[in-house]
Formats: C-alpha cells, structure tokens, sequence
C-alpha cells in the first residue's frame, strides 16, 4: 500500500525537505491589507519579515478552504491508496478543520484520508510530517503511519523565546500567554504550545540569558528522536545554536528552518527556538 503524508506550510518544512520525502505542503494564505499570498509561495520568509518590521500594515493570516484539500487529496489519490494529513494545532487554526472536512467529503469518491491534530506548529509538526513519511516510505501501513503521528505529535515540543508578546497579542493568538502582559518590561519571554496555545512558560531578563536557558531545555530533554533549530530573522546565530547543540541531535546535525510567514505573523523578527521529539 502507498501512503501519502501531507501537511500544511505552517510546518516550516524546508522544501527541500518536503521534496527529499515526498510530502505535499498546503500553504495557508497571509494578507497585508487587501493583498493575499500563500504562504512560501507567493511570498518567501526574508521578504515577509522585511513587511512586517516596517510596520505600515499589520498582516493577518487564514485557513485553506476545504476546496483547496479536497483538489490536493484527489490529486495524491491517483498514485496512492491511502492519505495521511497531519497539520496545525486546531486550537489556533482552522487548517485541520478544514482538511477533516475535506477528508469526509472525499470518502464518497472512494478516497481514504485520515487526519491528525498534532496540537503542534512550525517544525515540532514538520518533524512529526517527516516521521510519518519515512515509515510510509518504508510499507508501513496506514494505519500504522497514524499512529506513529499521533505518538510523535505527543513527544514533540515547539519553543521559542520572543522579543516581544506584541505580535502575538495583535494577531490575537496570545492564550494562555495573556498571563504575561503587563510584567514583560525588559523581560524576554520564552513560549511553548502547550496542548495546542501558547503559554508563557518562562522569562529571562536578557536575550542572551533567553538564548542560554533554550539551549538547556533542549540538552535537558535528551535523548530525542530529532531535533531542529528555529529562527525567524537571525540565521547566524541559529547556525550558532545548532552547532552548540549538536550533540543532542540523534546525528549529531539538528536541523536549521526559518518560520514562514503565518508563523512569523505572530512570533515576530528576533524569534530563537526549537522544535523537537523526545525519543521513547
């Protein structure tokens, strides 16, 4: 049986990567006003970020309709005999509701998708969409390939430490990182999805303690499956990290990715972090 593993382009999945294993990236849409782009299509990261940081419109980002799952999902059905979609927390998105949507209008057509709500974003999902795709590449079948994404989905993590909650407030994703407003003063706070929303888990009073204090999450966590590096405008120093962290990644090499644009909308330039899944 052939497997198909798809997720959406809140992932951060390098393409090169989503090329490497054959996994379908749906891109959900940012707008700056009245324009609309797909997000790592029509518009790439450095491009966003240099929008976002001058400041003139804030962009606001939505959903793929169930339209645009329902074509991918016909289209991967042609060569494969089974789908599995694997996206977005659905408590800050409607991206999997959509593609659950999607998923039960397709069945008549005697196409099979199973969905999972990873209650994950940025590469703590792409991780768990590579996952998925090596154990389909490898005959797994499809129920197999849902439950090793359901069991990586629960292992991963995706933390980040932010310069600012602004953007995460304005863009109205804040959650259980409300908590936070009013004390972060020259206070850099570091976030984490916990069961699908963003909570203030931690602060650190310079970025450079913050930089410190994510480094030793990640080392404290081991052993781990895999691991990447997360940056939205700082490559070098996300290089930096990932070198600093190399002997916790299960090849000794943690992956390097830039949020995209949706992502981004909300984490905002200066974003450090990782996303990781704990090993069993």
């Amino acid at each position: 049986m052939s497997i198909a593993v798809v997720t959406d382009s809140t992932s951060d999945l390098p393409k090169e990567l989503a090329e490497q294993y054959g996994i379908t990236i749906v891109p959900l849409y940012v707008h700056f006003g009245d324009e609309e782009f797909r997000d790592g299509v029509d518009i790439q990261s450095d491009e966003f970020y240099a929008r976002l940081q001058s400041g003139k419109v804030f962009p606001t980002t939505s959903a793929p309709s169930a339209g645009v799952f329902m074509e991918v999902y016909r289209e991967l059905a042609k060569d494969h005999d089974g789908i599995v979609s694997v996206h977005l927390s659905s408590k800050v998105s409607a991206t999997y509701s959509a593609a659950l949507q999607a998923a039960n209008e397709v069945k008549s057509e005697g196409i099979t998708v199973e969905t999972v709500d990873s209650l994950q974003a940025s590469m703590a999902l792409g991780l768990v969409a590579i996952g998925a795709a090596k154990a389909a590449a490898d005959g797994a079948s499809l129920d197999e390939v849902v439950e090793l994404s359901k069991s990586l989905s629960a292992r991963a993590t995706f933390t980040g430490l932010v310069e600012t909650l602004e953007y995460l407030q304005k863009g109205g994703r804040i959650g259980k990182a409300q908590a936070l407003l009013g004390s972060l003063l020259r206070i850099k706070p570091i976030l984490a999805l916990v069961d699908g929303e963003a909570h203030g888990t931690e602060r650190a009073r310079t970025r450079s303690r913050g930089i410190k204090r994510i480094k030793s999450l990640v080392e404290e966590a081991v052993p781990l499956e895999a691991l990447s590096v997360l940056y939205t405008t700082d490559h070098d120093l996300a290089v930096e990290i990932a070198s600093d962290l190399s002997p916790c990644a299960p090849d000794g090499k943690p992956l390097i990715a830039q949020l995209g644009p949706v992502v981004g909308t909300y984490l905002g330039p200066g974003m450090l972090g990782f996303g990781m899944i704990r090993a069993e």
